[in-house]
């Protein structure tokens, strides 16, 4: 059975009812729990339409086969503890059970809930609705005295640099076409977010124009949102984060946290889409370097909340944060390594999910070989080891280069 899984709009709400009414009188009163799925006979048509109204931090989601609908679930974050989401409202058409539909709309809607920042989700079924609860503890679910929750594992963001100068990869994907072509690789190693950037972060690095910037990334990101890749683009300019979503990218990191571009934080307050605000101090990247200094996460965690106290409140929902590891911060191991310890501290201080990119950094150089230059394949597994550190902390999103070991590595480290 072939069958696609999308989020229902507003327009959607006489295929919602339909499907809450069939599901009603499939299992009557298994859907008892939620105030949102509540029982629809009586309803009136525009009460549908508020159920499927928007809703920050709610998702619907509807599997159809073709253009018939077979099956529903709700995601929602937890209104108690927004690192945690709630399932609920599975239900899946008689004659489609048994074909793989209701373990696609949990995996859906795990995603979205990783994407919302959950580290944990939470599966509510009504009393005894035995299929449903069989079905989550088969996809993972610990049912422990009627209770079924998993771990959301980290989401992982894959690097592609379109860039002669970066300190890791520079000039392997000046071309669109290769450039594109390795994004998919490291979707198929298992990233969640491809994040391509145009200009370089190093201390060597020049400076690009806008212009220049777009002409590398534009048509990579396109190149890779035309094949469904979710894809992050890496810039500090704000006209390059317009055009990059306009061409269809779903999240905008800027390593100065909006400190390089004035116009930044307006921006990405206009364009609606996640954004990534890293940290550093300097308003260009020679000044970052020349002024490099240790800085705990106390001072981080008071300075981005900073920057985002000044943003709207639903723009503050959208924001991901980044501890900025390497950034201004030196190659002092202790003081990076002490970011990633305190990543799940400095989550909770600003009320964001904690980016962390460690790969291939200064610091992990300096413990591996003080005096040398370690081999690439050494700093990946070094890499992989600070990501850990940084899971076990609270982080919820990974930036590297080597994502397949990555996910080698987490495919143990989530089970333990």
């Amino acid at each position: 059975m072939t069958f696609r899984i999308r989020a229902a709009l507003p327009a959607d709400w006489e295929e919602w009812r339909d499907l809450r009414l069939a599901a009603l009188e499939d299992t009557p009163g298994a859907f008892g729990e939620s105030s949102i799925l509540i029982d629809g006979r009586e309803r009136e048509d525009p009460g549908w339409r508020t159920v499927t109204a928007t809703r920050p931090g709610r998702v619907l989601l509807i599997a159809s086969e073709d253009t018939t609908p077979v099956g529903m679930v709700v995601a929602r974050v937890s209104p108690r503890n927004p690192r945690a989401a709630e399932l609920y409202g599975l239900w899946v058409v008689t004659w489609a059970r048994g074909r793989g539909v209701g373990r696609g709309l949990i995996d859906a809607a795990m995603r979205w809930a990783r994407f919302a920042g959950a580290t944990e989700i939470e599966g509510r079924v009504a009393g005894d609705f035995d299929p449903a609860r069989r079905l989550y503890r088969e996809v993972g679910f610990q049912d422990d005295n009627h209770v079924l929750t998993a771990r959301l594992g980290p989401l992982v963001m894959g690097v592609v640099n379109v860039t002669p100068d970066s300190f890791s990869d520079g000039g392997r994907n000046l071309d669109p076409d290769a450039a594109v072509s390795f994004g998919l690789g490291l979707v198929r190693d298992g990233a969640d977010i491809i994040d391509v950037g145009g200009e370089a972060t190093n201390p060597r690095a020049q400076p690009v124009s806008p212009a220049e910037e777009l002409r590398r990334v534009l048509p990579v990101v396109e190149g890779l949102v035309r094949t469904g890749v979710t894809v992050s683009i890496d810039t500090t300019k704000a006209a390059v984060a317009r055009a990059a979503v306009a061409a269809g990218a779903r999240i905008v990191n800027d390593v100065s946290g909006g400190l390089f571009d004035p116009a930044m934080l307006a921006t990405l307050v206009e364009l609606e889409v996640t954004f990534i605000l890293g940290h550093l101090r300097g308003h260009t990247l020679a000044e970052v370097f020349e002024a490099e200094r240790p800085v705990g996460w106390r001072e981080i965690a008071a300075e981005l909340g900073e920057r985002l106290a000044v943003l709207p409140a639903a723009a503050r929902a959208r924001a991901w944060i980044d501890p900025g590891v390497g950034f201004g911060k030196g190659a002092d191991p202790e003081t990076n390594l002490d970011l990633l310890r305190h990543a799940g501290d400095l989550g909770r201080a600003v009320g964001a999910p904690v980016v962390v990119g460690p790969s291939r950094k200064r610091f992990l150089r300096t413990i591996l070989t003080p005096d040398g230059a370690p081999e690439l394949a050494a700093l990946d597994a070094a890499t992989v080891g600070a990501c850990l550190g940084a899971v076990r902390s609270g982080a919820h999103v990974l930036r590297v280069h080597n994502v397949a070991l990555l996910r080698a590595a987490l495919a143990v480290y989530t089970k333990l």
